[in-house]
């Protein structure tokens, strides 16, 4: 209490604590301090001396005197009525007791505000109760002595939220006063009583707060960690923040203390570059608080290099945590190099990995996770297989291991070994008048294009038919079918090598596959695992060695039957793993020709044959049934006759037919 003393010697005892609050429109009344908490006698004693008591309401600085019109403010002994008060009734009055030899004077604090929108009050005029969870409450209705009669008490009605409330058991009810056993964390909130005065209506809200069992522990820091202290690497010249955070339980105290100390300076004590920020609120349930405070450097520097402490404390007592700020020292840097460079040579060994083992990998994803692109093509082929056959006049030893590559080992491996089904013109295609249609039809109906690149392919120009026939040039340029060009030798120096370029810019879909002689031909090598990851993604499906192709596979002349074989020969070219090698062909000694692919035999007369010019070099042969008999076959006899060539010897093959089925496949 400020006790001042006026120009004109009266005693002032400024503003008394107690505020008056009222809606608007209700009854108030206003009592003089002065005989209630000042000075030693009432109104009535006070009279009886001569001392008289004056009322003035704070204009500023002035104050005038009150004019009482009995109608809306009227004086009752020592106190002022209003019968209504109103918004403009707010404000300070001053009540004065006084003589020609005595003076003393006291203020009161008056608020009147309008309920709030949808409230049944106004939020700046409420009273505060709290009350601690489990524990036990009494809510009393709030300044009402005023409107109580000696012959009875007020009828008073309670409301929660502004609303009537069926109240819970453990909630009583008992004249002006709500009586709660034991307070739940729900009970919280806005409980309004209301009661009737001279016609009118008066209500006091009260907000009860509900709070945590009030706590007898010490704050506790959250980070640091109490008796751990933690190392902070910083680099010099550098801003730095470092936050210190805690819990502190309900203490019924009005703020947490937190703060933070360099030895035994305050923060404030420091240098400017180092300040403390705001303390701030993380999270708060029932009273109880997790607050964080900042310890901001501007720009760290030598001298700061040291141990700094976060004091947190509440009336239980004080805890504290530690932080050690440490320069970056080189090691940090070399594990930061190592930890990279470990991350760079990872790097490098996977980039490695895959470098060297693409294929492998990419063919067992396709394998084991790959879908089958012959699923719905509505092809027949898993490819077309193109190559130039060699003179037997001019066969020497590289062309030789060509042509056993060509028509030995490609369709073996491919066919038995990968289980892809080819179509080989020579084997799969009989000379007609229709042969170039045929062979159109064919390679439509193959999903790769294979050319074996060869010195005499090259000579040959093998490749013509692909730019005489539109739709089969159409279908390189367009990229409609994919061509796997496989390189047999060195072609540079032999032929002229800008046709083989200006053919390999011909084709939109190509891919390049070296063959490198008889060290290509093992199936491990990298040649087939890149030649089978340029075909058909498909499963794999392992073919019996024993296992020969039947009609099924013989394209679209697969209704012309196979010679039946005439005898056996002491040598089969059938392709096994341990025989893929060039080395592992032997010669063969018998007079006796077996068909590769198709997987029968006849026989040959020595006469006709130079067996000493080609070596153990296979023959080829399309011999329908129809050339050995003259006949139809059986199983075809209901189909029409225009529907099949018999190759009439009296109808010869044109110059460029001939051509095309004894040199280019």
């Amino acid at each position: 209490i400020i006790v001042l003393l006026s120009v004109d010697g009266c005693i002032d005892w400024s503003v008394d604590l107690k505020t008056y609050m009222a809606l608007a429109g209700e009854p108030v009344r206003v009592k003089c301090a002065l005989f209630y908490s000042y000075i030693r006698t009432n109104y009535s004693m006070a009279q009886s001396t001569g001392l008289r008591l004056m009322w003035y309401k704070n204009k500023g600085d002035l104050e005038e005197p009150i004019i009482f019109s009995e109608v809306r403010m009227s004086k009752d002994e020592d106190s002022i009525w209003f019968h209504s008060v109103e918004l403009q009734d707010s404000g300070f009055y001053t009540c004065v007791l006084r003589n020609s030899t005595y003076c003393m004077k006291v203020s009161m604090s008056l608020t009147v505000a309008e309920n709030e929108s949808g409230l049944c009050y106004n939020s700046k005029i409420r009273y505060l109760e709290k009350s601690e969870v489990t524990k036990r409450k009494t809510i009393s209705c709030p300044d009402i002595e005023d409107y109580k009669t000696a012959s009875q008490e007020p009828d008073v009605v309670w409301y929660k939220e502004c609303k009537p409330k069926m109240w819970r058991s453990v909630v009583i009810q008992k004249g002006n006063t709500l009586l709660i056993q034991e307070v739940q964390e729900e009970d919280g909130g806005n409980y309004t009583c209301e009661l009737k005065f001279e016609g009118k209506l008066i209500r006091r809200t009260v907000e009860l707060k509900v709070t945590a069992l009030l706590t007898d522990k010490p704050p506790k820091p959250l980070f640091p960690m109490e008796n751990q202290p933690t190392v902070i690497d910083v680099q010099l010249g550098n801003p730095l923040t470092v936050a210190c955070k805690a819990f502190f339980g309900f203490s019924g105290e009005s703020g947490p203390m937190i703060y933070w100390m360099k030895g035994e300076k305050f923060i404030e004590e420091l240098e400017g570059h180092i300040r403390e920020g705001e303390v701030r609120l993380l999270r708060e349930h029932l009273g109880e608080k997790e607050v964080e405070l900042t310890l901001i450097f501007d720009a760290v520097e030598e001298a700061d290099l040291a141990n700094y402490t976060c004091h947190v404390e509440n009336r239980n007592g004080r805890k504290h945590a530690s932080v050690l700020l440490r320069k970056k020292d080189l090691i940090y840097k070399i594990e930061l190099a190592g930890g990279l460079g470990a991350i760079l040579l990872l790097l490098i060994l996977l980039v490695t990995i895959y470098k060297c083992y693409n294929i492998e990998l990419m063919l067992f994803y396709r394998q084991n996770f790959g879908g089958d692109e012959a699923a719905d093509d509505n092809k027949e082929y898993d490819a077309y297989l193109s190559y130039t056959k060699v003179d037997p006049d001019a066969l020497d030893r590289d062309n030789n291991e060509e042509e056993q590559f060509a028509l030995e080992i490609l369709p073996d491996v491919l066919e038995k070994h990968y289980g892809y089904k080819l179509f080989i013109p020579d084997r799969d295609l009989i000379p007609s008048g229709t042969y170039i249609e045929d062979l159109t039809r064919c390679v439509e109906q193959s999903r790769r294009l294979i050319i074996v690149l060869t010195p005499d392919y090259v000579l040959r120009r093998g490749w013509s038919i692909f730019e005489m026939e539109n739709r089969l040039h159409n279908m390189l340029v367009s990229g409609e079918i994919k061509v796997i060009l496989i390189e047999c030798t060195e072609l540079k120096g032999k032929v002229n090598y800008h046709e083989v370029e200006s053919l390999k810019h011909t084709i939109k879909l190509l891919s390049v596959v070296k063959w490198k002689g008889p060290k290509s031909s093992k199936l491990n090598s990298k040649f087939w695992k890149r030649l089978v990851f340029e075909m058909p993604g498909k499963k794999k499906e392992v073919v019996s060695r024993h296992q020969v192709l039947d009609s099924a596979e013989q394209g679209l002349f697969g209704d012309l039957q196979t010679v039946p074989s005439l005898a056996v020969t002491g040598t089969s070219a059938t392709l096994v793993e341990s025989r893929a090698d060039l080395s592992g062909y032997q010669q063969a000694d018998s007079v006796h020709m077996r068909h590769f692919c198709r997987g029968y035999e006849y026989d040959v007369s020595a006469a006709t044959l130079p067996m000493a010019s080609i070596g153990n070099h296979h023959t080829y042969c399309n011999i329908p049934l129809t050339l050995l008999n003259g006949q139809l076959p059986l199983n075809n006899a209901v189909k029409e006759p225009q529907e099949f060539h018999r190759n009439n010897p009296l109808l010869p093959l044109s110059a460029k037919e001939l051509s095309f089925t004894s040199d280019i496949w």
